[in-house]
């Protein structure tokens, strides 16, 4: 079976930053085409809307770009926790407008928008749903090992915790994930 780590550029259509020719770029755009699909996945725990979930990769990817002086190699950890500032960021904002809407709705007594669709891949609905249910710190570290890849102390540089309790969080959050999943949808992580 394929999974997404298999294939990770089939769930990315967003285009790379445009970085200024006379940067120190080269080693950016290979960064951008190895990792942007597993930040984008990382982005997307936090925000169901793809769009938005872009946004957080390319502004974690900005972020991180401006602060490196040519000839230094850039660092996966802190693009990850960039990402997730990003994310976050844009979380707290789409909450806001949303209560803001919902409260000119109440006042004018209806609804102006619909949900964004659900995914129509029952499996990967499946997987997301187990995900949510699992507290964000298990679901955080999942997400980093088995979708994008890094190791443990990757994940505890991202996250500015021991490499142990990233470990444990991890077990423990496969092995809650294990029982969440349907049946049909468990497979060996």
């Amino acid at each position: 079976m394929t999974t997404m780590r298999d294939r990770p550029n089939q769930f990315v259509s967003f285009r790379q930053p445009a970085f200024p020719a006379d940067s120190h770029a080269p080693g950016w755009e290979s960064l951008y085409d190895d990792h942007a699909p597993r930040l984008l996945l990382y982005a997307r725990q936090w925000l169901a809307d793809l769009s938005s979930a872009e946004d957080a990769v390319q502004g974690g990817f900005v972020k991180v770009w401006r602060g490196y002086r040519p000839g230094e190699t850039p660092d996966v950890p802190l693009l990850y926790a960039a990402v997730r500032s990003e994310a976050l960021d844009l979380l707290k904002s789409h909450s806001r407008r949303r209560a803001r809407e919902d409260r000119a709705a109440a006042r004018n007594g209806h609804d102006w928008w619909e949900d964004d669709p659900l995914v129509s891949q029952e499996r990967a609905a499946a997987v997301q749903r187990a995900l949510e249910q699992l507290p964000i710190e298990q679901r955080e570290a999942i997400v980093l090992r088995v979708w994008s890849g890094l190791s443990f102390p990757e994940i505890a540089r991202t996250l500015g915790e021991n490499e142990n309790t990233v470990a444990a969080r991890c077990r423990r959050g496969l092995a809650a994930l294990e029982k969440l999943l349907p049946e049909g949808c468990r497979e060996p992580l």
